[in-house]
């Protein structure tokens, strides 16, 4: 379940429903995130630009928000972090 936040998100920050579901399904990393929720993250391509993907995910399931970041050295491996650059 998306919350309508998440749905929003993914429309302002031009993420595909198909990346994101490839986020959810096979993350290449699950980390803990603030609130007890997860952060499923990938890099991924999109538009032949490699983008961090990060997909935050609470206990039940919701997804919250999400974001893409060009950093990605700066996200990989890195925990309890929310942040949306």
């Amino acid at each position: 379940t998306f919350l309508p936040h998440a749905i929003e998100e993914m429309h302002e920050r031009q993420i595909p429903l198909q990346v994101v579901l490839e986020v959810l399904h096979h993350p290449q990393e699950i980390i803990a995130a603030k609130k007890g929720r997860s952060a499923y993250q990938s890099v991924v391509e999109i538009n032949g630009k490699p983008y961090l993907v990060r997909v935050i995910v609470e206990p039940n399931g919701e997804v919250v928000t999400l974001y893409r970041s060009s950093k990605v050295s700066k996200y990989q491996g890195e925990s309890h972090e929310e942040n949306t650059d």
